[in-house]
């Protein structure tokens, strides 16, 4: 990771996400930004649900130099900023924001995991 370009909220597309799950170096973590409810009927394999609210703690596992991808319902889910600010007051270095949440991600082709199956 560049060091001049920490502290910066990133956004990207699924098929980044995509990508970086099949080569998951450096460590990254994926966080879910919906409401618990969503988050049960369908997620990103692996996802941390943390709610639109945001967290008050690093995932178990993460530290301040993991990379977090944040994803949401869809473009305009609120969540998603809430989410990205309390990673950064957090520590976090890096965060990136999935733009278009779960429905790009479902068009892409991303695998959905739902009540611990693979979908």
């Amino acid at each position: 990771m560049d060091p001049h370009f920490d502290g910066v909220i990133f956004q990207t597309h699924a098929a980044e996400l995509i990508r970086r799950l099949r080569r998951p170096f450096p460590p990254f973590c994926v966080v879910d930004a919906r409401w618990r409810g969503d988050y049960n009927q369908g997620h990103v394999p692996g996802a941390v649900p943390a709610g639109p609210d945001g967290l008050t703690a690093l995932p178990p596992g993460t530290t301040e130099h993991t990379e977090f991808f944040v994803i949401g319902s869809g473009p305009q889910d609120p969540g998603i900023r809430r989410v990205s600010l309390s990673l950064r007051g957090l520590g976090a270095h890096r965060v990136v924001e999935l733009t278009n949440g779960m429905g790009e991600w479902k068009k892409a082709g991303g695998l959905v995991e739902a009540a611990g199956q693979a979908a």
